[in-house]
C-alpha cells in the first residue's frame, strides 16, 4: 500500500473518532475534535501531493480519497445538528449529504464502464470551504466548552450561514461535476443491446 492511501485510511479513521468526540459532547471532546479535524484536513492535502510526487496515483486513492473527505465532513455536521450551542440548518446539512450521494452515483455508473473520475476543482473548492466552516464552529465551541472563555452569542449565530454557504458550494459544484460527466451518463440511460446479459 501507498504512504498516500495509508494517509488516506488514517484520515477516515480520524473523521471516525472526530464524529464521536462531537457526538459525546464531553468539555475535553470539543478540542479533540478540533485537533482530529485539523490534522484530518493536513493529511487530505498531503496524500494528493505525495500521490502525485512519488507518481503512486492509484484507483484505490481515486475512491478513498474523495470518500473520506465525504465522511470527515458529514460526519462533523451530522453531530453538530445535535450540539445545542450552535443552530445548524438540517435542510442544509441534507442538500451536503444529497450531493454527495448523487455524486457517488455518478462515480459508480462511471466505474461501470471503466472509467475512474477523480475529485475535479469544484470538489477540491467545495470540501476546502466546507473544512474550513467545519472548523471554525470547532473553533468557537471549544473556545466556549473545552477552555470556558465566553464567546459572544453573535459569533455563535454565524455557524448557520457558514453551514449555508457550504450547501451552496456543495450543490453548485454538484451540478457542476453533473454537466462535466453528462456524455458519460447518457451511455449508461439505455439497456445495452444484449440486455445486459454477458452470454
Amino acid at each position: 500500500m501507498t504512504l498516500a492511501n495509508k494517509l488516506t485510511i488514517a484520515r477516515l479513521a480520524m473523521a471516525l473518532a472526530a464524529f464521536v468526540c462531537l457526538w459525546i459532547q464531553r468539555p475535553w471532546s470539543y478540542a479533540a475534535a478540533l485537533a482530529l479535524y485539523v490534522v484530518a484536513t493536513i493529511t487530505d492535502w498531503m496524500d494528493g501531493y505525495i500521490a502525485r510526487a512519488t507518481k503512486s496515483i492509484s484507483p484505490f486513492g481515486k475512491i478513498a480519497d474523495p470518500l473520506a473527505d465525504k465522511v470527515l465532513v458529514i460526519g462533523a455536521l451530522v453531530a453538530l445538528v445535535r450540539e445545542p450551542r450552535v443552530v445548524i440548518p438540517l435542510w442544509a446539512v441534507f442538500l451536503i449529504i444529497v450531493r454527495e450521494l448523487l455524486v457517488g452515483g455518478i462515480r459508480g455508473l462511471s466505474a461501470v464502464q471503466g472509467v475512474i473520475i477523480p475529485a475535479d476543482r469544484g470538489g477540491k473548492w467545495k470540501m476546502a470551504i466546507q473544512s474550513v466552516v467545519v472548523i471554525l464552529i470547532l473553533v468557537l465551541l471549544t473556545a466556549e466548552v473545552s477552555i470556558g472563555w465566553p464567546v459572544p452569542r453573535w459569533m455563535m449565530e454565524t455557524a448557520a450561514p457558514l453551514v449555508i454557504l457550504s450547501a451552496i458550494v456543495a450543490v453548485l459544484s454538484g451540478l457542476q461535476y453533473g454537466w462535466n460527466a453528462r456524455e458519460l451518463l447518457k451511455k449508461t440511460w439505455n439497456a445495452p443491446k444484449n440486455g445486459g446479459d454477458p452470454s
